[in-house]
């Protein structure tokens, strides 16, 4: 059970999903028999125009319709500002209005109830500005030779129920723009966030990887400034070779889409219908599941969850797999133990897939995590992440005993996943390993990681 490092890579806002975007190749000002962006607010003295595929303002102020509003997306704009002017979004809930503008001196947020400048001198004449929602939270950055980077976060009361359904489906944001400016760009996406974790594999009922297309479709989490959502990718196994193509959230009854993560998605083919547990931090820490018909894989998606009725606060990291020969569903929870307070698996069986498990067994003292059911050589294995102490420290649970995985350059990261991903290329079964560290890309603590991709060898 030697890895060998293929790939490292750190991806940092660089995965989109696209949800809209402004486009300057028809003239809209003066468009007639069209309203691409409805127009909100107008000066008496506003002028503005489409010139060379860009929207010139060249006095007074003006408010455009860019695009629905949805509390985990991001927006971005290109621009440039002369003599005091100002670009920027306004994003608008039944709730209230939030905007942030810059006027090439400062970022200038206000949600009628507090107005807040920060000071921003920016090395360019052309400014990207990116703002990431989060409920509660607006995530500001500015690009710098083609990089985001963090800027501030502005918190408001006023988008704390952003993510109820009956708020955000009522929601637009707009595009301000104040004295003379130069609008290059402006559109909005769902991001890969400021890093990534937890990936495992969409698999079968049995637990065989799902590969369609030469892919093969990974959650993960998405790592915002702060806070988490599921992210969806596709992967070309063994390369570096990455895109977004979902986000999946969660509602447990109440008619919120929460960002709950770690989630364990399975076909099953006898019924055609997609089988999930996931963690939901949300809702006491505790587990979730569902069944459902809607491929998770593509779009923005929510699923219906109903909690665990006997789930214990803390569970997290589920994963579960069905054994035709026996009739029988297999299921891993990382659970803290009640003596030594740290992580620890415990396995159920059952008949069913969300209810009717009975112990069969748990794994070792330590501080487990992330752990996946897989096939290594025609047999079932357990793999999980473990300790605070040791990095790249994994555990492989086989039918011979514990063995422990070895590295020839480890991830350096602390309770990764044990995500080891069996797939069959040309004539040989390969095995990948698709982990990560815990670098904290900012001060919120769950912030990790980078990712890291291994290959075992004979």
């Amino acid at each position: 059970m030697q890895f060998h490092r293929l790939f490292s890579k750190t991806m940092y806002k660089n995965l989109k999903l696209p949800l809209g975007e402004m486009t300057f190749t028809k003239d809209f000002v003066n468009d007639t028999r069209g309203d691409l962006y409805p127009l909100l607010a107008r000066s008496a003295d506003c002028m503005e125009s489409i010139e060379h595929n860009t929207y010139v303002l060249s006095c007074g102020s003006i408010e455009r319709m860019l695009g629905q509003f949805f509390p985990y997306a991001t927006y971005k704009m290109t621009f440039s500002c002369f003599d005091g002017g100002s670009c920027g979004f306004s994003f608008c809930i039944p709730d209230g209005t939030a905007t942030i503008c810059y006027n090439g001196q400062a970022v200038v947020f206000t949600d009628g109830n507090q107005k807040t400048d920060w000071a921003y001198t920016h090395p360019h004449p052309l400014v990207t500005m990116v703002v990431s929602c989060r409920p509660g939270a607006f995530d500001v950055y500015f690009e710098v030779n083609g990089q985001p980077q963090f800027f501030t976060t502005f918190e408001t009361e006023l988008f704390a129920r952003s993510n109820c359904q009956e708020i955000f489906q009522k929601g637009y944001v707009s595009v301000l723009a104040q004295g003379v400016i130069t609008l290059y760009a402006a559109s909005f996406y769902i991001d890969c966030g400021i890093s990534q974790a937890d990936i495992r594999p969409i698999r079968y009922e049995n637990g065989d990887v799902m590969m369609e297309g030469g892919k093969i479709y990974l959650t993960l989490s998405i790592r915002m400034q702060e806070k988490t959502f599921q992210g969806i990718v596709s992967w070309i196994p063994g390369t570096s070779s990455f895109a977004l193509t979902g986000a999946l959230f969660y509602d447990a009854g109440d008619g919120v889409w929460n960002g709950d993560v770690a989630a364990s998605i399975l076909y099953h083919r006898p019924t055609k219908e997609w089988y999930l547990w996931v963690c939901s931090f949300s809702h006491n820490h505790i587990l979730g599941h569902a069944a459902f018909s809607g491929d998770p894989r593509f779009g923005v998606n929510v699923v219906d969850i109903t909690l665990m009725s006997d789930g214990v606060p803390g569970d997290e990291d589920p994963d579960f797999y069905y054994d035709a020969e026996t009739n029988t569903w297999y299921m891993a929870i990382c659970r803290l133990d009640a003596v030594t307070h740290s992580y620890k698996y415990v396995f159920y069986k059952s008949s069913h897939p969300f209810h009717g498990y009975t112990h069969i067994g748990c794994g070792e003292d330590g501080a487990e995590t992330g752990g996946s059911f897989v096939t290594i050589d025609g047999e079932k294995v357990f793999i999980c992440g473990n300790s605070f102490e040791k990095r790249s420290d994994y555990r492989i649970y086989s039918k011979s005993g514990l063995v422990q995985a070895s590295f020839d350059f480890p991830d350096n990261g602390f309770r990764g996943w044990g995500t080891v991903i069996p797939v069959s290329m040309g004539s040989r079964k390969r095995y990948f390993w698709l982990t990560f560290d815990r670098h904290n890309g900012s001060n919120y603590n769950w912030s990790y990681g980078n990712v890291y991709c291994f290959e075992k060898i004979d």
